[in-house]
């Protein structure tokens, strides 16, 4: 079995990292080959085994989507909530992990503007540039459903209902529902919520005015938006595939790792 190894350039002398696969490579089985985050996936693997935090996920995943090689993925850095496993995991169960031919597929949006085609597994973002609110017209299926003086717009997948457009005051997606989020962030009015529309509609953002804007995709600066510019946000035809090691956990997951004071269950409060 090829496994591709990506890591977060920061992380390549992780211990955890480093243990982990020194114990794979003399597994009877696995061929390991790294792979650099800006270089392409090497032809032929069969798994991806990713090591980092939720960024390093982000990008893998969409590379993944397009080679249709499932991911799996070890976090040793901060938040984790797209990882599979955090650093205890052992060589064990990493293994067996690899070995499964389970998958679970995930959304991405595909992002077009200016000729340019963009993927992501969590959101785009169309934003002010600068210290002034941009203003954008929403379209759906091409009605005009709102228009928002504010720092920028998001559309989430249900992945990414968990990232920026929380923190936004977005509601919460479970991750198997077909479905986007479009939230505003820090709007200058008193009527402005978020909105969910299904995923096969098309989503249209119009930048009308205000401060410089920009696009980005999954936390990444992607393009410069000038007044005019037409942004069309839809369901990719791709999904992510990710290894399914058949735990389904995700309301355990969402409070562990969002609930700024710990686990509900825990009864012990540290300040």
């Amino acid at each position: 079995m090829k496994i591709a190894v990506f890591t977060k350039s920061t992380l390549t002398e992780h211990p955890v990292r480093k243990f982990l696969l020194e114990a794979l490579s003399l597994k009877d089985g696995f061929e390991l080959v790294h792979t650099a985050p800006q270089d392409a996936l090497p032809g032929g693997c069969d798994r991806v085994l990713a090591f980092g935090g939720d960024g390093t996920m982000l990008d893998a995943a969409v590379r993944c989507a397009k080679a249709d090689v499932p991911l799996l993925g070890v976090n040793i850095g901060n938040l984790g909530f797209l990882t599979q496993f955090d650093a205890g995991v052992t060589a064990d169960e990493l293994a067996d992990a690899l070995k499964s031919t389970a998958v679970k597929r995930r959304m991405l949006l595909e992002c077009r503007t200016s000729g340019e085609v963009f993927f992501a597994l969590n959101d785009i973002v169309a934003k002010s540039s600068s210290t002034r609110p941009v203003s954008v017209g929403l379209y759906v299926d091409g009605q005009f459903a709102d228009a928002y003086r504010s720092d920028g717009i998001i559309v989430a997948t249900p992945t990414g209902s968990t990232a920026y457009s929380l923190s936004a005051g977005g509601p919460v997606l479970a991750p198997d529902l077909k479905a986007f989020v479009i939230n505003s962030v820090c709007p200058h009015t008193l009527h402005s919520r978020p909105m969910v529309v299904g995923a096969d509609a098309v989503i249209e953002l119009r930048i009308m005015g205000g401060g410089e804007a920009q696009l980005v995709v999954d936390g990444t600066a992607a393009a410069d938006l000038g007044a005019e510019t037409r942004i069309t946000v839809g369901r990719a035809d791709t999904e992510a595939p990710f290894v399914d090691i058949g735990k389904n956990n995700f309301y355990e997951r969402l409070l562990d790792k969002m609930n700024r004071w710990g686990s509900a269950q825990s009864a012990e409060v540290r300040f």
